[in-house]
């Protein structure tokens, strides 16, 4: 594994982790080498701060979005959580198909960014903060109440005189991904 960081990795690590996520054991080395670097502290986790110091996060509009998957359960993340996280990412290939790197893992990191309040469901609270960071001030609140009720209402979600309480549940919201191909919109090469 030749470098210092990498050699705290142990092989039954690497392997565990390579059958968790369908990661090579060179990527997984690369991504240890990664979130080595990134952990300035060098306390073995990684908190909020220390992913909103990637460059490449400070020009995404769902930057703290991302960041808040990885922070879903936890204030720290670990290696094992911050690879398992990435596997999300990983481009399927069939005979590396895991419990994260699938349709139903990829659609499910999707439904968390959405979820703002972590509730297991989305509403219009939560469309409209997400949609809010995607288009800025560019979008009337009038123009972005249309936006978020018309997209409830293409999940299915019931509408009814009271919309207080109109939200989208996790299975309607990946019936509205039937035909789009998340398999490879939410993949990214390693």
């Amino acid at each position: 594994m030749g470098s210092k960081t990498s050699s705290l990795l142990r092989p039954d690590e690497v392997q565990a982790l390579t059958e968790k996520t369908g990661f090579t054991t060179r990527e997984i080395v690369r991504l240890y080498n990664r979130f080595a670097c990134l952990d300035k502290s060098r306390s073995g986790f990684l908190r909020r701060e220390d992913l909103q110091n990637i460059p490449e996060f400070s020009v995404n509009p769902l930057c703290n979005r991302v960041i808040e998957a990885f922070f879903w359960e936890s204030d720290e993340v670990n290696f094992t959580q911050f690879a398992t996280l990435l596997s999300t990412f990983r481009p399927i290939r069939s005979r590396t198909v895991t419990e994260f790197n699938n349709r139903e893992g990829k659609i499910k990191f999707l439904f968390r960014l959405y979820d703002v309040d972590k509730d297991g469901r989305l509403s219009k609270d939560d469309f409209h903060e997400v949609l809010s960071g995607l288009v800025g001030a560019t979008v009337k609140d009038k123009e972005m109440e249309k936006v978020i009720m018309r997209a409830i209402c293409e999940a299915g979600a019931d509408i009814n005189d009271d919309d207080e309480e109109i939200f989208v549940t996790f299975d309607q919201f990946k019936k509205t991904l039937n035909h789009v191909d998340v398999e490879t919109r939410l993949s990214m090469p390693f």
